[in-house]
């Protein structure tokens, strides 16, 4: 087989696949721009709230249920999302301890504290929302809750009623922000072919969207383009690629520490077929490295692959001015 041939099947099926380095979500920094502008003031009667979620986060990812129990009264109640009750600050404190032994991946990533009405002096009604997901790279979830706090004789702030509603999957949008590390321009270059990629967000904001191309420098070029989506079927994160000559590929994203992997299947242009799992693993916000493994393409095994290296595309320079 010609190299230009292997540059096809290896590059314009599989370099598509690379992941970029980690960037901010373009949209998360057009929001902190906004709040930038406008910055958020939290309510002085509202900050004991606040203060509390924030503890309720740090104990919950250090899996400390004691310091979680702290922020209940003695005789508090917790109801979670399948209506189950659990009566008394030591039986809360347990039913934590439960969590972090049975699920030892499960995270909370974020509460959001949506309104504080104060009933009394002394009671007052929160209601928001979390954000969590049972295992490390597992599809997030969010679900409201409505907690009802009492402030002791010790100026303190406690919950005395906590319940859960049944859990939503993330929008898909938010699903993809776990990709949104990807976008901008980059380039790959050996003494073979030089690959230049970009990924945006489709204007829907449904999806990323990966452009590549590739030019040998034997005279070959090809061109295709990815898109990203989150499957509400399978619950995961699933790519379409197609490269000009008439190849395509679809597959599934799976993260594993620190590490993405994509099962993908296809086939080439000439119809042979196309199985691999592509591993990949960001080195800096400059660099990416990814390897594919187990590649077969037809009836050919060809395992796996050397590590190849992506690296930001650096800007163009500026014009030159008097």
């Amino acid at each position: 087989m010609r190299r230009a041939t292997q540059v096809s099947v290896c590059w314009g099926l599989f370099l598509v696949m690379a992941f970029l380095p980690r960037i901010s979500d373009m949209r998360t920094m057009s929001a902190e721009t906004d709040k930038a502008k406008k910055p958020f003031q939290i309510p002085e009667n509202e900050q004991p709230f606040w203060d509390s979620a924030k503890v309720f986060l740090n104990a919950y990812a250090q899996r400390d249920a004691d310091a979680i129990g702290e922020l209940f009264t003695e005789d508090a109640e917790f109801f979670d999302e399948f209506g189950e009750r659990t009566q008394g600050r030591q039986e809360i404190v347990a039913l934590f301890q439960r969590v972090f032994e049975t699920s030892p991946e499960a995270s909370m990533e974020e509460i959001q504290v949506e309104r504080v009405r104060h009933i009394k002096d002394d009671v007052a009604l929160e209601e928001g929302t979390t954000v969590a997901s049972d295992n490390v790279g597992g599809p997030r979830y969010t679900s409201r809750y409505v907690a009802l706090h009492v402030k002791g004789d010790d100026g303190k702030w406690r919950i005395n009623t906590l319940k859960d509603y049944p859990r939503q999957s993330g929008e898909r949008q938010e699903q993809l922000t776990q990709l949104s590390w990807m976008l901008g321009e980059w380039v790959n270059q050996d003494s073979d072919s030089v690959v230049h990629t970009e990924c945006d967000w489709s204007k829907d904001g449904n999806y990323l969207l990966r452009r590549f191309s590739i030019q040998t420098y034997d005279g070959r070029a090809m061109s295709g383009v990815q898109r990203i989506g989150w499957d509400p079927i399978h619950k995961k994160l699933r790519s379409w690629t197609f490269d000009s000559e008439g190849g395509f590929l679809t597959g599934f994203w799976t993260k594993q520490d620190d590490q993405w992997f994509l099962t993908n299947q296809g086939a080439t242009a000439q119809g042979k077929s196309v199985t691999a799992t592509s591993v990949y693993k960001v080195i800096d916000k400059e660099m990416v490295t990814w390897r594919f493994r187990e590649l077969i393409v037809g009836d050919e095994v060809r395992g796996t692959g050397q590590p190849v290296t992506m690296v930001r595309r650096p800007p163009a320079p500026a014009a030159a001015t008097n």
